[in-house]
């Protein structure tokens, strides 16, 4: 039986930068984000959270993308949501 895992919302990606993205987030629990991975809303798998900077009311958050990832299917993530499980 496989287990539900409920995902919550990361942020809008703003940019993407040799297979790294850049996202914007709301309010964060640092501790809880760094080491997640970060999904699309379609839940596929897209990286890893490797970062956390820029003010503390409104941080940016740097995601290391998965080997495999094509640069296409990055560009179109642009503006779009992530989530992090």
């Amino acid at each position: 039986m496989k287990k539900k895992v409920k995902e919550r919302g990361l942020g809008m990606v703003l940019h993407v930068v040799d297979k790294k993205l850049i996202v914007r987030s709301g309010k964060l629990k640092v501790k809880r984000v760094i080491n997640s991975i970060a999904v699309t809303e379609d839940k596929r798998e897209i990286g890893k959270v490797y970062d956390i900077f820029g003010p503390v009311n409104r941080p940016y958050v740097g995601i290391r993308v998965f080997e495999g990832i094509k640069e296409g299917e990055l560009k179109k993530l642009a503006h779009k949501k992530l989530y992090v499980l």
